[in-house]
């Protein structure tokens, strides 16, 4: 398989409207559609997000739907992504354009520029599409400002054993902390600062909390964002 060009497409964070024409546009007419699922047996949230379109189509799409867990360890990561390629070759045979697709943006915590880097060889052309993030989602559902003026933002994706974590949240303004593991660390630290948590934005059965920290508690699904406003502004 030679892949004459590849689209990184970020399709949100989960609401169909929220996805950009262009990447509507591609994804009605690519060859091979690579949707990335966390475990075995588990359909890929970003192939939910773009089903309708999907079934809009009139011409031939072959779908993949390779695991990618999450995990750290290096061995379980090296067979997976292996069985990944092999799938994606075999059954691409023929396709000369394909749409790897993830929520949220491609250069933003994606698998994508992984899935670039393990399939370069097979890539001839590479086109990203960005797309809307869950940070944003949050942000506009709740009405309230990620920053504003002169204000620092620093996105966090893990505190344990970050020592550099540390660091950002006491020189930043907004902090954005990404699937938090460790909501009463952050309440230690920040104790009865305003802050938004939203957990699935844009799917059916969102969730969104707005309030003090030290009345959030700990979110029960990976998709969740929260977001901190360590000083609120006089209205």
């Amino acid at each position: 398989m030679n892949i004459g060009k590849l689209y990184g497409i970020g399709v949100g964070p989960g609401d169909p409207e929220l996805l950009t024409l262009k990447a509507y546009k591609t994804l009605r007419e690519v060859d091979m559609i690579v949707a990335p699922s966390s475990r075995e047996g588990k359909r890929s949230l970003a192939l939910l997000t773009v089903e309708r379109i999907i079934k809009e189509r009139e011409n031939e799409l072959i779908v993949v739907e390779p695991v990618f867990p999450m995990t750290k360890d290096q061995a379980k990561l090296d067979f997976y992504w292996e069985k990944a390629r092999e799938e994606v070759l075999e059954k691409g045979k023929g396709c000369e354009s394909v749409a790897f697709i993830t929520l949220g943006d491609p250069s933003l915590y994606s698998t994508f520029y992984k899935f670039l880097d393990f399939f370069k060889d097979e890539v001839e052309e590479v086109e990203i599409i960005p797309g809307v993030t869950s940070l944003s989602a949050c942000s506009a559902l709740a009405k309230v400002p990620i920053a504003e003026g002169n204000e620092i933002v620093s996105i966090i994706p893990d505190i344990k054993g970050n020592d550099n974590a540390l660091r950002v949240i006491q020189n930043s303004d907004s902090l954005i902390f990404l699937k938090p593991k460790n909501i009463d660390e952050i309440k230690n630290m920040l104790a009865n600062k305003k802050a938004i948590l939203g957990v699935k934005i844009g799917f059916e059965d969102q969730e969104m909390v707005l309030g003090k920290l030290t009345e959030l508690k700990q979110p029960t699904h990976y998709l969740s964002t929260l977001i901190v406003k360590k000083e609120e502004k006089e209205k």
